[in-house]
């Protein structure tokens, strides 16, 4: 009887305890590790999804590794967080795009959003494109406290694929 009456109670003194550690099992950062931002991209050329493109990761300007492109020309990366990453993507009759990713977030932040972004690869360097701007990076990504999220800088790539797009031509 004894036996019984404790395998009924025990689950009972158990489901609160279970209950309350499903809800948050992280607060603060300091009480875990292997923090990372998840990345989900996409590469399209000509407005498609393509494949055949070979993305490079580099963290602090030492190159991580690379991996060639799936199917459907999506790839996902976990950058660990207070980092600054560049990831370059080239495809061949096609000008590289390099985005800058810095993982720096709020302190107390325990909660984010992964990011998702488009990278559209477009055909090689026309001869009205300043060959000074191929090397800026396309986009600067980081976290934004105003947004809640990670975003690129819109003004920057405006600006730069204005100039990668030989619009803003310097005449002398």
């Amino acid at each position: 009887m004894k036996t019984a009456l404790l395998r009924a109670l025990i689950p009972a003194l158990l489901l609160p305890t279970m209950a309350s550690a499903q809800s948050k099992l992280v607060d603060r950062r300091d009480q875990a590790q292997g923090w990372y931002v998840p990345v989900h991209g996409q590469v399209l050329t000509n407005g498609q999804r393509t494949n055949g493109y070979k993305l490079f990761l580099y963290k602090d300007n030492e190159q991580l590794g690379g991996l060639d492109s799936d199917k459907k020309g999506r790839f996902e990366l976990e950058l660990d967080i207070d980092a600054t990453y560049t990831v370059r993507i080239t495809k061949d009759g096609f000008q590289e795009k390099i985005l800058v990713i810095d993982t720096t977030l709020p302190e107390n932040l325990v909660s984010y959003p992964d990011y998702e972004c488009t990278v559209s690869l477009q055909e090689a360097a026309s001869k009205n494109v300043d060959p000074f701007y191929t090397d800026f990076p396309s986009a600067i990504i980081r976290y934004s406290e105003e947004l809640g999220g990670f975003y690129h800088s819109e003004h920057y790539l405006s600006h730069i694929q204005t100039k990668l797009a030989g619009y803003a031509q310097a005449t002398f």
